[in-house]
């Protein structure tokens, strides 16, 4: 049984598609979602949204996550409470699919696609082969839904994670990894399927907002303000390709116009 459990604070607008790209594998799919962000911010239209999804049969519960916070001397929050926060709810997500019973679990956030003759491959690929883990590299796209960064980004997302009763999620562990992944995403990898990209890929549309200063003024990675304005200011006047994407920590990258493989309507 496959449980699939998604991170929810802001791109609700793309989880309903997300959603649909896995439904049909997943036996549950369960919202970890917070209305206020880890770093004190509030998303006032998510309870509205998860509700709708939830009468369409594409969720099957909602856990509401309540952030912890530590604050710095001048009462401002701390950066690295973002991370920690990000880890606890995919530990929440990790939980709530064993309970349910589940045998192999995946975590998502709202910005996440997959092909789903890809996914079906991959996921009978990793139960046949008795992994414990696998992994998968991803197209990022940018202001558009047919934008597509070039060349990709090299590191990876977890894909899949054999359950076990010892199951969690931990920034401990004793390297080297089998690759580069979020570090709130690491779980214990032990016997690990690294796919390949015409295996499978995640379609990531990290940069495909109706509000794009939430997501970067959130963000668990934080930055400084000035970079922040910078990033926020490019994708709103950007108008043509060639003028490239900006991304936090000043990375810059070139753009390709590919088809709208998910008919999103940005």
């Amino acid at each position: 049984m496959l449980g699939v459990a998604y991170n929810v604070f802001n791109g609700e607008e793309l989880l309903g598609g997300s959603i649909k790209t896995i439904r049909r594998f997943a036996d549950y799919v369960v919202v970890i979602a917070q209305e206020v962000s880890n770093f004190g911010k509030t998303n006032n239209n998510l309870r509205e949204q998860l509700s709708k999804l939830k009468n369409e049969g594409l969720i099957d519960q909602i856990h509401w996550y309540e952030p912890e916070f530590e604050y710095n001397e001048d009462g401002s929050i701390k950066i690295s409470n973002g991370i920690e926060n990000e880890q606890k709810k995919r530990q929440i997500g990790l939980d709530l699919c064993k309970v349910y019973g589940c045998s192999v679990f995946s975590s998502m956030d709202a910005d996440e696609f997959y092909d789903d003759t890809q996914y079906e491959y991959a996921l009978k690929d990793f139960i046949d082969g008795g992994y414990n883990s696998s992994f998968c590299q991803m197209q990022t796209y940018y202001k558009k839904p047919n934008w597509k960064l070039s060349p990709p980004e090299t590191y990876h997302v977890p894909l899949f994670y054999k359950i076990g009763c010892d199951t969690k999620f931990t920034f401990e562990f004793i390297p080297p990894y089998p690759v580069t992944i979020d570090p709130s995403r690491r779980i214990k990898a032990g016997y690990s399927r690294i796919f390949e990209r015409n295996e499978i890929e995640m379609h990531h549309f990290s940069y495909l907002r109706k509000d794009i200063e939430s997501k970067i003024r959130n963000s668990s990675s934080q930055f400084s303000r000035e970079e922040q304005d910078k990033v926020i200011e490019h994708y709103n006047n950007i108008s043509k390709i060639d003028e490239g994407a900006l991304f936090l920590n000043n990375q810059t990258f070139d753009l390709i116009e590919v088809e709208n493989k998910f008919n999103i309507i940005a």
